[in-house]
C-alpha cells in the first residue's frame, strides 16, 4: 500500500516560530503539558516531509496555545505565529499549509484575528485547544467565534490541552498519555450538547488523535443524547458522525476499528503530529498504518490525500 499513501496532506502537523518558542518557555518552563519543548525550522522539517512521502504539512501550533495570561501580549503573540506561518507558506509553495491561532478566551482579540489570519494572510483554518484556562468549546462565551467561522464556512483543528484539573487527574504523567483524548472527548461533547454544532453547520470540525475516546464512548453519548436528561433529544451520533478525524498517534487497529464505526471513511485524515512527535515514531507510525488489514488501497489513497482535498481543495 505504500505506493497509495505517497504526496500526503498532513493535517496534524506541529511548528514553533523562535518567539512562540522563548514566549512559551518563559511563560510556562521548558516541559509544557510534560514533554520538553521541541525547536523547528523549515529545513529540517521539509527533510523529513521528504523520507516520509509527505507532500503538503498543516502548520499549526500545539498546546498550550498563545494565551499565558495577558490579553494584549496574547493578541501580539497570535498575530507573529500566524505571521510566521503565512511567511513559511510563501516561501515553500505547495509544501505548507496553515491553521490560524487566536488569542482566546480573548473573544474580542480573537474576532479581531480571524478576517485578518483567514482574508489577508490567507491561512486555511483556524487551530483550537479543547478548553482556554478552562472555557471549553462549546460555551456560550464562545459563540460570537463560532457564529464568525459557520458564517466563512471555516476549517477548525482542535487540538487538546491539559484540563485545569490536570495536577490532580494525570496522577504525575505526561498529560498527552491519557488527558488529552479525554479533554479532546470533553470538548466535542460539550460542542454538541451546547446546541453549537447545530447552530453552525458550516463548520468544519477535525477531532486529533482518531477521535480520542469518543469512538468507545460514541453510543453511550448518543443513549444520553437521545434521553438529554428529559429535555430536547439530541442526536449526539449524528454530529460525531459528520466530523473529520485525524489518525495522529493512532495507527492501530485498536483505534482505527472502533472510528469506522463511529464515522465515514471520507472522514478520515492523515496525521503525524510532527514536530512533537519524533520523526522515528512518525516513521513507526506509518508502517503499522501501512499494515492495517481495515483500509484498502481507496481508503489509503483517500486518507493520505483525497479526504484532505475536499476540506482544503486549494491545496490541489
Amino acid at each position: 500500500m505504500a505506493d497509495e499513501f505517497k504526496n500526503k496532506i498532513d493535517v496534524h502537523f506541529h511548528y514553533l516560530s523562535p518567539e512562540y518558542r522563548e514566549q512559551m518557555i518563559d511563560a510556562v518552563g521548558g516541559w509544557p503539558d510534560g514533554f520538553a519543548a521541541p525547536t523547528w525550522s523549515a529545513e529540517a522539517t521539509l527533510a523529513m516531509m521528504d523520507r516520509m512521502n509527505i507532500a503538503t504539512g498543516m502548520l499549526s501550533v500545539s498546546s498550550p496555545g498563545v494565551h499565558f495570561g495577558n490579553d494584549a501580549k496574547a493578541r501580539l503573540l497570535a498575530r507573529s505565529v500566524n505571521e510566521f506561518a503565512a511567511r513559511t507558506i510563501g516561501e515553500h509553495r505547495g509544501r505548507f499549509g496553515g491553521f490560524a491561532s487566536l488569542p482566546l478566551p480573548d473573544v474580542d482579540g480573537a474576532l479581531r484575528e480571524i478576517p485578518y489570519a483567514l482574508d489577508t494572510l490567507k491561512l486555511d483554518g483556524i487551530v483550537m485547544l479543547t478548553n482556554f484556562n478552562g472555557v471549553y468549546l462549546g460555551d456560550k462565551r464562545l459563540d460570537p467565534i463560532f457564529d464568525e467561522l459557520n458564517r466563512r464556512g471555516a476549517v477548525v483543528f482542535i487540538h487538546p490541552t491539559s484540563p485545569i484539573c490536570w495536577q490532580q487527574s494525570a496522577l504525575g504523567y505526561p498529560r498527552p498519555m491519557i488527558e488529552f483524548t479525554f479533554d479532546s472527548t470533553r470538548a466535542v461533547v460539550n460542542l454538541i450538547f451546547s446546541g453549537t454544532t447545530a447552530r453552525c453547520p458550516k463548520v468544519r470540525f477535525i477531532v486529533p488523535h482518531a477521535g480520542g475516546t469518543l469512538p468507545f464512548l460514541a453510543r453511550r453519548i448518543g443513549m444520553f443524547g437521545r434521553g438529554a436528561a428529559g429535555g430536547t433529544p439530541v442526536p449526539a451520533e449524528e454530529y460525531l458522525r459528520k466530523m473529520y478525524y485525524d489518525l495522529a498517534g493512532s495507527p492501530g487497529s485498536n483505534a482505527i476499528g472502533p472510528l469506522l464505526e463511529m464515522t465515514e471513511r471520507s472522514h478520515i485524515l492523515y496525521g503525524s503530529d510532527y514536530v512533537h512527535t519524533p520523526e522515528a515514531i512518525v516513521s513507526a507510525h506509518l508502517a503499522e498504518l501501512l499494515s492495517s488489514k481495515l483500509l484498502s488501497a481507496d481508503d489509503f489513497r483517500a486518507i493520505g490525500r483525497g479526504n484532505a482535498l475536499a476540506l482544503f481543495p486549494q491545496l490541489a
